[in-house]
């Protein structure tokens, strides 16, 4: 079943899942892609972050529960539990308010 979340990742960041079939992967697997390709361009590729933190703050800010839990524990715990500490400052001024807020209260909680 396509999923609000699978089908904007299809659609906007195809290139951040790769090989990964959204018939066959769930929304927490599209997530944790994203987020892991987010890392990959975080050193050298500020455009390519920052797309991405613009695609998934419209999933949350136009998504449900579900939505918004998914993104936290997949793309944000990820993002936070495998980038370097000092670059996070940094990341977060690249975010929307809204996304920029689920992840600080994601880093409080972590």
């Amino acid at each position: 079943m396509e999923t609000k979340i699978k089908k904007t990742i299809d659609e906007w960041l195809p290139e951040a899942v790769g090989t990964l079939s959204s018939d066959t992967v769930n929304d927490y697997d599209m997530l944790r892609s994203v987020s892991e390709y987010c890392l990959l361009n975080a050193a050298g590729n500020k455009e390519k972050v920052t797309e991405v933190f613009k695609v998934i703050n419209m999933l949350y800010q136009e998504g449900h529960a579900y939505t918004r839990h998914c993104i936290e524990n997949e793309f944000i715990c990820n993002f936070i539990e495998n980038s370097p500490a000092l670059p996070l400052r940094e990341y977060i001024n690249y975010m929307p308010s809204p996304l920029k807020e689920a992840f600080i209260k994601t880093l409080i909680e972590l």
